[in-house]
């Protein structure tokens, strides 16, 4: 263990630096992970200007356990409070038409293409369900790039 002899005596800022450069990975890759041991680096930081006489065997087990408790406080409090659910239309764009009408452009066998926005999307009627070129029609469901829609008749 004679490598931890290099961390006696480091500055605080050195657990600072190491806060933001896994805070700007976390910000890059979005995993909600490398936050948790962010902080743990803050926290570091912080018992570095309180005890700075702290050897490096000290620094590194008090980080690891600071950022296991960080990581399952952070987990448990973001299941129990957090949006589980979250959002799922925010990124589908097709999600956000469900509700709104749309003009028939195409239409053949219950399946077709209509026009929203000036965007085409491709179409498949409920059963039964029929439309004339021109006509208005409900959207009920999008699954991807596919629409179902609901017609007039």
């Amino acid at each position: 263990m004679d490598y931890l002899h290099m961390l006696d005596g480091m500055s605080p800022w050195w657990w600072v630096i190491v806060a933001f450069a896994l805070g700007s990975i976390e910000m890059a890759t979005m995993t909600f992970f490398l936050i948790w041991l962010s902080l743990a680096a803050l926290c570091m930081a912080g018992l570095l200007v309180l005890a700075p006489n702290m050897s490096g065997a000290l620094q590194i087990s008090l980080f690891a356990i600071i950022s296991l408790l960080l990581t399952f406080a952070g987990r448990f409090l973001m299941n129990k409070y957090g949006n589980s659910e979250g959002d799922q239309t925010t990124n589908n764009r097709a999600a956000q038409l469900i509700g709104q009408s749309a003009k028939v452009l195409e239409f053949e066998n219950g399946a077709g293409v209509v026009e929203i926005d000036s965007i085409r999307w491709r179409a498949r009627w409920s059963p039964n369900q029929s439309s004339e070129i021109g006509d208005s029609v409900r959207i009920t469901q999008a699954d991807a790039m596919l629409l179902y829609v609901e017609g007039s008749r």
